[in-house]
């Protein structure tokens, strides 16, 4: 009897063993520190990935004497997280950087003209274009005008936008070519207009129309930017990004490109609300095309609070007779949402100021009631009034923001706002608080592209320099572990794509990143000097930094 009961549990060890070391995979991960984001926040020693998916997170022997594979890679203990989710960005606007002047950071006007010169002796194109100006860096802290431009480039055209994207300068060559003259009226937007003369100053709609004057770059080469964008994207640890914008001719390349896997990034794609987006969203409806999901409307409320275009209730304390502006009235923006709701599309809007954010309120809480899933998403969420956070949580809309939008707008914000409106702006604990997630972005290019600076603001409310000591409104800042959730499976769930991705879990593709440094351990000083060591994509390589 003993016999026989050993010949059977040995027959029974070598059929589960044969099974056991029979399963294969494509890549393993481990000794390492695997931070899942699921709902415990589990920490794993090891994964294994076959197809692009997850198939065993667990302890380092189960996994490595689980799987024949031939493609191992020990972390040496450093930390792997799910790859990083920009949560509002600009795709395109990032890539379109790459081919113009770079302004960022300019400490005058004179450094601009400086920089745009250097720039025209190799542009080849017409026109130069130009980015990253910021008048409140300079001394006096206000808009410059054209003269310099008009003498130097009385020819050649030129539009240069504010690092918001919500005001530009263009010289008297731009403006005759759009048409502009000091009579022009734009419902949505400001032509600046002094003792009678353009200074060429634009903001919001008025910006378009001289950008729609600008002949198109054409589409191989707007897509050799696009993949120059897209490696730095991953350099940084980015593996997914809500493109929060998207005109229809860029939405039909954007297909073709993705349709063919030349991009590989994953992207969120929020339309704007033109004619042929509309009519694309009735007809063809939620889609998916490789990595490019297409299923929601990116409506614009108002302009910047930079630029005093963001619309408040009470008037700019800086600017007493001013108030900003709505770039659409109220009730086209509820058709454009009614329109949404009516197709099954989601509703994601830029606020900034706290009428703007009212306005936008009420209008998701009439068009929701009873829809406790719609997920729409409110942009920025940046000024707010007390009593409208309830809306949040009572109709289950979701903020969108910006956390080093916070440290760059906190030198000068109390002037646009003072301190009464300042201490509900910005805002995210509240918001946090409110609903149970906030999802984290850069809004690049306005912001730069690297997630761990976002992780940082959030966390530290502090610029990169370290100020102010003990941070701007540290009452609203997030745990790390709030951050981390706000830049993996938050903006995934806020996307309907939580069940593929966002955590790193059996069964979901395999998107993670590498760190140098436990971003979870470290202090926060050492964060800005953490980088990635590898992105993986679907488990594929897209930058290995090694």
């Amino acid at each position: 009897m003993k016999t026989n009961r050993f010949i059977a549990g040995l027959f029974s060890l070598l059929l589960f063993t044969g099974c056991y070391q029979g399963d294969s995979a494509d890549l393993i991960i481990h000794n390492a520190q695997i931070y899942s984001c699921d709902e415990s926040f589990t920490i794993y020693e090891a994964m294994a990935i076959r197809d692009g998916k997850i198939i065993q997170l667990g302890p380092e022997r189960e996994i490595l004497n689980g799987y024949k594979c031939d493609h191992l890679i020990d972390a040496q203990l450093r930390p792997v997280f799910p790859g990083f989710h920009d949560g509002h960005a600009h795709f395109w606007g990032y890539a379109k950087t790459l081919a113009q002047a770079d302004l960022t950071g300019s400490a005058s006007f004179d450094e601009c003209i400086d920089r745009i010169q250097s720039f025209a002796e190799t542009c080849e194109t017409e026109w130069i274009e130009g980015r990253g100006w910021d008048q409140t860096l300079w001394d006096p802290a206000a808009f410059p005008n054209n003269a310099r431009l008009n003498e130097l480039f009385p020819d050649r055209p030129i539009l240069i936008r504010r690092v918001d994207g919500h005001a530009a300068l263009a010289n008297q060559a731009a403006l005759d070519l759009a048409g502009i003259t000091s009579a022009t009226v734009i419902e949505g937007g400001w032509i600046e207009v002094i003792d009678g003369n353009l200074t060429g100053i634009l903001l919001d709609n008025a910006y378009d129309l001289v950008a729609g004057v600008i002949p198109e770059m054409d589409p191989d080469t707007k897509l050799a930017y696009l993949k120059r964008a897209e490696n730095s994207l991953f350099e940084v640890g980015l593996t997914s990004l809500n493109d929060a914008g998207i005109n229809h001719e860029d939405r039909e390349l954007f297909e073709q490109w993705y349709g063919n896997n030349d991009l590989t990034i994953k992207s969120y794609a929020m339309l704007f609300a033109d004619d042929e987006n509309l009519d694309f969203a009735k007809t063809e409806g939620i889609k998916n095309i490789g990595n490019l999901h297409i299923g929601s409307f990116k409506l614009l409320a108002d302009g910047a609070l930079g630029s005093r275009g963001a619309c408040l209730i009470s008037p700019y304390s800086d600017l007493t007779d001013h108030y900003g502006f709505l770039l659409r009235d109220s009730a086209a923006l509820y058709d454009i949402a009614y329109f949404a709701s009516e197709i099954g599309y989601q509703v994601n809007t830029h606020c900034i100021g706290d009428s703007a954010n009212r306005v936008m309120l009420k209008i998701y809480a009439d068009l929701n009631q009873g829809k406790p899933d719609h997920r729409w998403k409110i942009e920025h969420a940046q000024v707010i009034q007390p009593e409208d956070f309830a809306y949040f949580q009572n109709h289950h809309i979701i903020p969108s923001v910006q956390p080093t939008h916070c440290t760059s707008d906190m030198r000068w914000a109390e002037q646009r706002l003072g301190k009464h409106r300042l201490k509900h702006a910005y805002a995210y604990q509240t918001l946090l608080s409110k609903t149970g997630m906030i999802v984290l972005g850069t809004d690049f290019p306005v912001e730069r592209i690297y997630p761990l600076e976002t992780f940082y603001a959030a966390i530290t409310r502090q610029d990169r320099e370290g100020s102010p000591e003990g941070g701007f409104y540290p009452d609203e800042s997030l745990s790390r572990e709030e951050a981390l959730l706000g830049m993996t499976i938050w903006p995934a769930f806020s996307n309907f794509e939580d069940q593929e991705k966002g955590t790193l879990e059996k069964g979901k593709a395999a998107d993670f990143v590498i760190l140098t440094k436990d971003i979870m351990k470290i202090a926060p000083s050492e964060i800005l000097t953490t980088f990635v060591e590898q992105t993986f994509v679907d488990g594929e390589c897209v930058f290995d930094g090694r």
